[in-house]
């Protein structure tokens, strides 16, 4: 039996997510480290939900923090985990998770990259729009003769194989959109995000992290990460290149879910608030998935557990 990690991607965000997990005692030194990293009250932040917490920045260093607090509780528990990945923003966690980076560590490079992806957009303006039912080749095909320098446009999110998200400035999204009508597609969403991220139009940010993660130290991980750029096992002395070239890259989801059990697992956590990565992975393969948000979903993966 071979355990996988998933942490959960920007966007699941609600009020009070992980709240039990922030106020368990043992946690208080953290919370408190993280309240210094970042400069707010982290737990009065999510009690307080408002349009602060759909900013890029609250809501990479919450879930961060989230899912970093819920992974340590579980780890504590005696959880035998042979590899993670996580989307997007999850990947940091995963990083975490793996021993890669320290606690301090993450939080900061969290906070930069948060910072930078929110300069990123201020110079750029983006969409995001799904494209459901479609064959990802025909996709590809489409954005791909599209895409030059005044017309941005390119895959995002590879979900599933019937739910692809691409990602460009308004000029590329809408000849994209205009061109999948011609070829009948059906179901096209347009997503409630503030850029066009996974594309060039992160170039700033992805320059600017390549240069900043230089900073931090890198450990031997203790389990597999499969990385967003690759879908493949990360090789770690590829971390930062891929780090940097990660938030303009398209996330490979499904692609890392194929691998991974072609590899040999066959049981998978989502940590993180929402049900996304679980439902996707529930929905498309014959694997058991779970998910952890809340302190009484421990119970549910309680036979993974060796206390």
């Amino acid at each position: 039996m071979k355990v996988g990690l998933m942490f959960s991607g920007q966007g699941s965000q609600y009020a009070n997510m992980g709240l039990d997990f922030f106020n368990l005692e043992k946690n208080k030194e953290k919370i408190e480290l993280a309240n210094k990293i970042f400069g707010y009250d982290t737990i009065e932040a999510l009690k307080n939900l408002n349009d602060e917490l759909n900013k890029t920045s609250y809501t990479q260093e919450l879930m961060t923090l989230m899912m970093v607090l819920i992974y340590d509780y579980i780890k504590e528990k005696g959880i035998k985990v042979s590899g993670a990945l996580g989307f997007s923003l999850g990947e940091y966690s995963a990083l975490y998770a793996s021993g890669i980076y320290s606690f301090s560590d993450i939080l900061h490079i969290i906070k930069d990259r948060a910072n930078f992806m929110e300069q990123a957009v201020l110079i750029n303006k983006g969409k995001m729009v799904a494209i459901l039912n479609t064959d990802p080749n025909l996709i590809k095909e489409v954005v791909s003769l599209i895409n030059n320098d005044k017309d941005i446009v390119s895959i995002a999110n590879y979900n599933s194989r019937k739910q692809i998200v691409i990602s460009g400035n308004e000029s590329g999204i809408n000849k994209a959109l205009e061109k999948f009508k011609e070829l009948d597609v059906k179901r096209m969403v347009s997503l409630n995000v503030s850029g066009g991220f996974h594309s060039e139009l992160m170039d700033f940010a992805s320059q600017k992290l390549s240069y900043r993660l230089d900073k931090y130290q890198i450990n031997e991980p203790l389990f597999d990460v499969y990385l967003n750029t690759t879908s493949k096992v990360l090789k770690i002395n590829r971390l930062k290149e891929e780090l940097a070239l990660q938030v303009k890259s398209p996330v490979m989801f499904y692609q890392t879910i194929e691998n991974m059990i072609e590899d040999g697992f066959t049981k998978f956590i989502e940590i993180g608030p929402g049900m996304v990565l679980k439902n996707l992975v529930a929905k498309n393969y014959d694997v058991e998935v779970y998910n952890i948000e809340k302190l009484e979903d421990i119970e549910n993966i309680g036979g993974l557990l060796n206390e």
